[in-house]
């Protein structure tokens, strides 16, 4: 297996980022290349990519924000600016949220590594905390029928581990349900997930 290296984006990277964006998402929620051009320009530190050899196999994009636990983020778009982040991304901000994460390949480990990328920027920033919005998309499964989005992102299985499978993936990455929000991606976007998004929270350890 090839080992993943993550580094820095630069704009020479970007034919290659939206090579990886049409290979990870289906036409309708790809990013267009303007956005990844202003998100490397508004807070390029937050802006990695991921290789398997020579090939990129992964992008993730974030901004900083204020964060308070007892007020999650709304939508996704009104967090990040629709993507842009031009007029969402506070230099002063006490939390990173993780705009984007994508991977080419899948069951190699590059998205945990992407996020692992995303809270080594946490602490090498001094912030709080690592934010971000996931789908749930295993809940528009019958059995789940007659519970409510907040209960049903806190179901675990018999191992402990959360019922859904993307929140499965950010728990063993380190990160926590905190809140389901309704219409995250705007209304009819995700009917997987029943138009709910869940914000997950990563704590650094280093400012608690």
């Amino acid at each position: 297996m090839n080992e993943i290296q993550i580094r820095n984006a630069t704009a020479a990277d970007l034919d290659e980022v939206m090579r990886v964006e049409r290979e990870a998402w289906p036409p309708e929620i790809q990013a267009p290349r303007e956005k990844f051009e202003s998100r490397l320009q508004v807070f390029p530190q937050g802006f990695y990519v991921a290789f398997m050899g020579d090939k990129m196999v992964g992008v993730t994009t974030s901004e900083m924000i204020n964060y308070n636990g007892k007020n999650h983020p709304g939508t996704w778009n009104g967090i990040t600016d629709n993507g842009w982040i031009k007029k969402t991304h506070t230099p002063q901000g006490n939390a990173l949220y993780v705009v984007s994460v994508g991977a080419s390949v899948q069951g190699k480990g590059v998205g945990t590594e992407l996020v692992k990328a995303q809270q080594e920027l946490v602490k090498k920033l001094g912030l709080d905390c690592l934010v971000l919005g996931a789908r749930c998309p295993d809940y528009h499964q019958s059995a789940y029928d007659n519970i409510p989005a907040d209960k049903y992102i806190l179901m675990t299985r018999e191992d402990g581990l959360p019922v859904d499978k993307e929140i499965r993936f950010y728990k063993r990455a380190g990160l926590s349900p905190v809140s389901a929000m309704p219409e995250y991606m705007g209304k009819g976007e995700d009917k997987e997930s029943r138009d709910y998004g869940v914000i997950m929270v990563w704590k650094n350890s280093a400012k608690q």
